[in-house]
C-alpha cells in the first residue's frame, strides 16, 4: 500500500494535468467534478459506459447530468464565489455552458482536437501507472472481476471509460486530501513536494512492514524540492508557494532541508497518513475493478502481450 500511494501521487499530479491546460490545479479539480457529474448517467450503467467508449462517440447532451455551482464548491470545500468566478471564465471561454439544472461541458467541444489530445492523455497515464503497479504485484492484492461479457470488440481505444474512471478516482481520492489541509494550494503542494522527493526513488524501495517512522523510507533518499520546482510543476506563481511551504513547515508537514523541501517520513507515519493510504488501495481497487469488468485491462493485457512478442 505504501508503495501504491507513493505511485497514486504522482498519478493524481500526471492525471489532473489533462484538465488543467493552461490554468492551474484549482480549474483542474472544478473541471474534474463537472465531468465526474456531468458523467454519471453514464458511469453508472455498463451498457452506457460501453456505448460511449470511444472518442468518437461521446454522450449525448441528455444523458450528461449538469451540476450547480453550489455542488461544485461544497464538493471540494471551495468559497461560493471563488468558484462562481472560475466557472463564469470557463463559460466565456467557451469551455462550460449554462443550462436550467446548473453547468455542464459544452457539447461541441467534446469533438474537437484539444479534448481528444486531453482524452489520449488521459488514457495513456493511466495505462502507464497500471502496467507500473502490475509490474510491482499491487494488481494481485486486488480482488478484480473478470471481464463483462463479450470483452472489448471495437478497435478504437476505450478513452472515454477511462476517462470517466479516472475522473472518479482523482476526486474521491482529493475527498480524503482536502480536509487535511487549510486550504486547496497547500494540498497540491504537498503533492507536488512528495513527487518531487520520491521521483528518483527505485520502485523496490518501500521501507519496512511496519508502520513506525522507522518503517518508512529515510529522509535522506527523498530528494529535496526546490520552491521554484513546485511553482513550475503547478502553474502557481513562486511566491505564493514559497509562502504555503513557510506555513506548511510550521505545521510540520513539511521539513526545510538545505537544498529545498521535503515531506518527511515522520509526516507520512502520521495516522491520517496512513488511513489515507489504506483509502487510497480502496479507490484504486475500485477503478482497476471497473475497468477490469468492462474489458479494458485485457485490452491491455493483450497489447502488452503483443508488443513483448513482436520485440
Amino acid at each position: 500500500m505504501r508503495f501504491a500511494l507513493r505511485a497514486a501521487n504522482g498519478f493524481i499530479i500526471d492525471g489532473l494535468m489533462g484538465y488543467r491546460g493552461d490554468s492551474d490545479f484549482t480549474d483542474a479539480l472544478i473541471l474534474a467534478t463537472l465531468v465526474q457529474c456531468n458523467a454519471a448517467p453514464v458511469s453508472a450503467d455498463p451498457v452506457l459506459q460501453r456505448r460511449y467508449a470511444t472518442f468518437e462517440s461521446p454522450a449525448p447532451d441528455d444523458l450528461r447530468r449538469p451540476i450547480s455551482i453550489n455542488a461544485i464548491a461544497s464538493s471540494l470545500g471551495l468559497p461560493f464565489e471563488t468558484v462562481r468566478r472560475r466557472v463564469k471564465r470557463m463559460i466565456a471561454a467557451g469551455v462550460v455552458e449554462m443550462v436550467p439544472d446548473g453547468v455542464r461541458l459544452v457539447g461541441a467541444n467534446l469533438h474537437a482536437p484539444h479534448h481528444r489530445a486531453a482524452l489520449d492523455k488521459t488514457y495513456a497515464t493511466v495505462r502507464a501507472f497500471h502496467q507500473r503497479l502490475k509490474a510491482n504485484g499491487c494488481l494481485d492484492l486486488m480482488p478484480l472481476p473478470p471481464p463483462g461479457e463479450g470483452g472489448w470488440s471495437f478497435e478504437a481505444p476505450p478513452v472515454r471509460i477511462v476517462w470517466r474512471v479516472a475522473s472518479d478516482y482523482l476526486l474521491r481520492m482529493m475527498e480524503h486530501l482536502l480536509p487535511t489541509f487549510p486550504s486547496l494550494s497547500r494540498a497540491f503542494i504537498v503533492l507536488a513536494v512528495t513527487r518531487l522527493n520520491t521521483a528518483q526513488m527505485p520502485d523496490a524501495m518501500r521501507g519496512g512492514e511496519g508502520l513506525t517512522v522507522e518503517d518508512f523510507v529515510p529522509d535522506f533518499y527523498r530528494r529535496p524540492a526546490r520552491a521554484s520546482e513546485v511553482a513550475s510543476l503547478l502553474g502557481l506563481p513562486h511566491e505564493t508557494v514559497r509562502r504555503h511551504l513557510v506555513a506548511l513547515v510550521e505545521d510540520e508537514h513539511c521539513a526545510r532541508e538545505r537544498d529545498g523541501f521535503i515531506v518527511p517520513a515522520a509526516t507520512l507515519a502520521r495516522p491520517n497518513v496512513v488511513a489515507a493510504s489504506s483509502a487510497n488501495f480502496r479507490h484504486l481497487t475500485r477503478m482497476f475493478a471497473e475497468l477490469s469488468e468492462l474489458g479494458v485491462l485485457p485490452l491491455w493485457d493483450e497489447d502488452q502481450m503483443a508488443a513483448s512478442t513482436a520485440a
